[in-house]
Order: C-alpha cells, then structure tokens, then sequence
C-alpha cells in the first residue's frame, strides 16, 4: 500500500486510475494499516480502494469522512463498528453506503468492555502515534452526538449485523439494528461472523453492492 499525499493523508490500494473510489472507515483503536483494508481491497478489485487514519471522537471522524468524500468523489462507502457509526451520519447522499456492527451503544462499550484509560493501538498509523486514551468524558460526548444527530442516507444503504456480536452484545445490536432499519436501511444478518469484518461478512458485502 502506498501513502500519498494530497490534502488528506490517504493510504490507497493502487496508484490512481480509471476505477470508482471506495473508502474504508476502520474501527475504535484501529488504523488505515489495518488487515481489513487489505481484505476489501483483494475482494472488490473493480474499486480502488482508499482509507485514511480516524481518530477517538464521532464529530471530528464525521468530518473527516465529509473532507473524504469531498476530496475523492467515492461510489462505496464501508465502516465498521465506530467506522460504521461514523459512516452513519456523513453526509454522502450519492454514495452507496455499507455499515457493519455500527457501535451506536460505543459510549457503554468503553465503559464495560473496551475500558476507560490508555490504550495501544492494533496496528501502525499514519501519524505515528502508538496509543491513545479513553476518557468519561468522551463517553458523554458519544452519547450526546448519537442522541442529537440521526442517520444519513446514501443512494443505497445497508447495514450488516452479526448474529453473534462479542462487543455490542445481543441487546445493544438489537437496539442498533432497530434504528438503522427505521432510518432507511437495509439490515442484514451475517450468521457466521462476530464484531469485526470477516470473510462471511465480506460475502454478504459482495451480494449487495456488485
């Protein structure tokens, strides 16, 4: 993968050429060097591929995502987890969006599962920055985003759930699945896969937007 460098700093899976532009919306605690961008990318090769580092907080991941999508003109949009809740509320009506395991219920899975303090991160960023810190504080500002902000639609939407999900847990997925249906999407269920983007949940991507 090589990183270039234009107005944002962007990991692309090839040089730059004739194919529509998807980006890669990682999770909490992950990096555009994560394994999953790689995955995409070796599956939908009719898409170059993109992805860039996100940070620790929804408003300014939403805005990122926005100067994304505004610098390179995507047709497919993927997020997962709090990728998925970022991918959520950007604003890409011309976009094909997908959405997997959003982490709507994010703020009670610091507390209770991920864990308030210092955190190493999976794998390397682009800046460099080897960990970062969960705090109260960003928990109260994940709940008041998710209260005061509702779902964006795309030109098509969909989202993708896994039937056993060892992060949110049944009810929080539940409770997800309900409000990404109500906003306008269409819900999926991966039976197979857990929290992260598997090879199942890559199928299912596969019947939805080829």
């Amino acid at each position: 993968m090589n990183v270039i460098k234009q107005k944002l700093p962007i990991v692309s899976s090839d040089p730059i050429d004739g194919r529509p532009v998807a980006i890669y919306v990682h999770g909490l605690a992950s990096g555009a060097a994560g394994t999953t961008f790689c995955s995409l990318a070796r599956k939908f090769k009719h898409y170059r591929w993109i992805t860039t580092d996100f940070g620790e907080t929804i408003e300014n991941n939403v805005n990122l995502l926005n100067s994304l999508i505004t610098q390179e003109r995507p047709s497919l949009i993927v997020g997962t987890s709090m990728g998925g809740l970022t991918v959520l509320f950007a604003d890409a009506p011309e976009v094909i969006k997908v959405v997997c395991n959003p982490a709507l219920s994010i703020a009670d899975c610091v507390r209770f599962k991920i864990g308030l303090g210092v955190h190493e991160y999976f794998c390397e960023r682009i800046d460099g920055n080897p960990t970062f810190e969960l705090t109260e504080e960003m928990c109260l500002n994940y709940e008041d985003y998710i209260a005061k902000h509702v779902p964006l639609l795309g030109k098509e939407n969909y989202a993708i759930f896994s039937a056993h999900d060892e992060l949110l847990g049944d009810d929080a997925a539940l409770m997800a699945q309900q409000i990404v249906a109500d906003a306008g999407y269409k819900v999926s269920i991966d039976p197979y896969g857990n929290h992260r983007i598997t090879s199942s949940t890559i199928k299912i991507i596969s019947k939805l937007v080829n």
